[in-house]
């Protein structure tokens, strides 16, 4: 492994625990639940869609369930890809609009 994905281990270490990961499932399923169920409902609590809200949403679910399925990417590229900082940020920003 190199140096770099040795640096993105460690940053990603402080979140790599049970309660982390059953939150982000929670609010990932929850979104997602929310949009499979009434899909224009949803939209309009967060105020529509753009075409960069939607592929924001369906990366951020995917990349939440990778992370807490425990895969581990092994090339640094990856890891930043998958990072699941980016989803818990999506996800806040979802659920702050869906909330608000």
């Amino acid at each position: 492994m190199s140096n770099l994905a040795d640096k993105i281990d460690s940053v990603q270490s402080p979140i790599n625990n049970i309660v982390i990961r059953l939150l982000l499932v929670g609010v990932a399923v929850f979104h997602m639940a929310m949009l499979m169920w009434e899909p224009t409902i949803y939209a309009e609590r967060i105020g529509g869609f753009s075409g960069l809200l939607a592929p924001a949403l369906i990366y951020s679910v995917c990349t939440a369930f990778i992370f807490v399925v425990g895969f581990i990417p092994q090339k640094w590229g990856w890891k930043l890809l998958f990072s699941p900082y980016f989803s818990m940020l999506i996800l806040i920003y979802f659920s702050y609009l869906y909330f608000m």
